[in-house]
């Protein structure tokens, strides 16, 4: 392999190209720990410390943003591709803190119920952490160990929704039916509650 290119980005980075590929993004004290210049061809062993040295970085990078927030599989695994780490590092990385119990989707999605259940449907919660790289059986397990009272979270939402923009009317009916639609509740029951808390 030969180094085409070391392309500067910023002040403190370079980013590495093989021949004429890009590789990766490497600080500049790394490349000269390394020795690399361009258009030297790098071996194998010169390859594997790369390598080596790459997927340090990116499990102290996984910690680093695990300690700051939770977040799924696959949103760890975008953020370090976002950071220009070769797939094979990322999920190197993804399964070193995932070894260690430090991201696991089904204690995401229970941590994200236990928030969220309160304020949004079944439905809207469903398609954010689908969103998110949860899969659908993950979710339908996580779902049966909750006793998930729609209705009632419905009501205490047009109830909220009521004290911060005013009461039901027939001029706003129609606007207060699309937000809760729109956020996934079952539009009979929607319907149901506007009109119990609809002024005369």
């Amino acid at each position: 392999m030969i180094i085409t290119k070391l392309d500067k980005v910023g002040t403190k980075q370079v980013r590495l190209f093989f021949d004429e590929e890009k590789y990766c993004l490497l600080y500049y004290n790394e490349i000269r720990r390394l020795g690399f210049h361009e258009q030297d061809e790098i071996g194998q062993e010169e390859f594997e410390e790369l390598n080596k040295l790459l997927l340090h970085r990116a499990k102290l990078k996984a910690m680093s943003l695990l300690k700051y927030q939770d977040r799924t599989k696959k949103e760890l695994k975008e953020r370090l591709m976002r950071a220009e780490f070769p797939e094979f590092i990322t999920e190197g990385a993804v399964a070193y803190v995932e070894s260690f119990g430090y991201i696991n989707d089904e204690e995401y999605v229970r941590r994200y119920m236990e928030y969220k259940s309160g304020s949004k449907s079944k439905i809207q919660i469903k398609m954010d952490l689908r969103k998110k790289g949860i899969t659908a059986e993950t979710l339908e397990r996580v779902f049966e160990e909750y006793e998930y009272e729609e209705d009632d979270i419905l009501e205490e939402q047009v109830k909220k929704r009521i004290r911060q923009k005013g009461s039901v009317t027939k001029k706003n009916f129609q606007k207060y039916y699309g937000y809760f639609a729109r956020k996934g509740f079952n539009s009979g029951k929607i319907l149901d509650l506007l009109r119990k808390y609809m002024e005369d």
